[in-house]
């Protein structure tokens, strides 16, 4: 190939990879643009004033004035969805836990009541928060329960396999609304017979806890068999007479 022709070739090729940058290069800038302009008219500035958390909030916290601050935030930076009120979240709930520092939007706020698709053989039972339930404040739609029925004279294992469906938004304020769980079909009677008593109690067991699901009634005045206790089953106190017959 002639040299002039390699030459001319050459230029060719640098201003055509030169167009293409130039046009990437421009693309870049006009979605920059874009992009801040839509942020603009959202927050109406290039800086805006954000809600930030002052401090970690964990799930079922109510937000306080000292939990929340104000803070200046690059408008292009914005969560979709940023909170630019302090009033407008004082006393709401949180429903996602928001670290230290960062904006709250409405993902921290959403709305829990939606239930979770209930598991195949099992039934969805709605009971009560009450003091006595147990619930933990800000307990997860999905979390694994073990049912118990605790009575004046005998705490009796009611079921292993039960799990929350639907959590209402007062759960952080106990004895306001219901909690939903799913139950095998055969354990619903004795459940809603221990809602109605008050006698429920859930407990929420780690993962490798097995012994929960094989518990049995235990008397309330009955004492665990050990080497030279007495029966189990057996109230101490029938034990400490029988004793005393025993030594007249």
């Amino acid at each position: 190939m002639p040299k002039r022709l390699r030459l001319a070739v050459s230029i060719l090729c640098a201003l055509v990879a030169g167009a293409v940058c130039l046009a990437y290069t421009a693309h870049v800038r006009d979605e920059a643009e874009r992009t801040r302009t839509e942020a603009m008219r959202r927050y109406g500035g290039e800086v805006v004033s954000l809600v930030v958390a002052t401090r970690t909030i964990e799930a079922g916290e109510v937000l306080s004035m000292t939990d929340v601050e104000s803070r200046d935030w690059l408008s292009s930076l914005a969560p979709v969805g940023a909170q630019t009120s302090v009033d407008d979240v004082v006393g709401r709930e949180v429903s996602v836990p928001a670290c230290s520092g960062a904006p709250l939007t409405e993902l921290n706020f959403r709305d829990p009541d939606e239930m979770a698709e209930v598991p195949s053989g099992h039934v969805a039972v709605s009971v009560p928060i009450t003091e006595k339930l147990g619930v933990a404040t800000g307990i997860a739609v999905g979390t694994h329960v073990v049912i118990y029925r605790a009575g004046e004279d005998v705490v009796k294992l009611i079921g292993g396999d039960a799990t929350v469906l639907a959590v209402p938004s007062g759960t952080s304020s106990l004895g306001r609304g219901n909690l939903t769980i799913a139950v095998t079909a055969k354990d619903v009677p004795e459940v809603l017979a221990a809602s109605a008593t008050g006698d429920l109690r859930l407990v929420v067991p780690a993962s490798d806890v097995k012994e929960l699901a094989a518990g049995t009634s235990v008397g309330k005045a009955s004492v665990p068999p050990v080497d030279g206790s007495p029966e189990e089953g057996v109230p101490a106190e029938d034990e400490k007479k029988a004793k005393e017959g025993e030594g007249r």
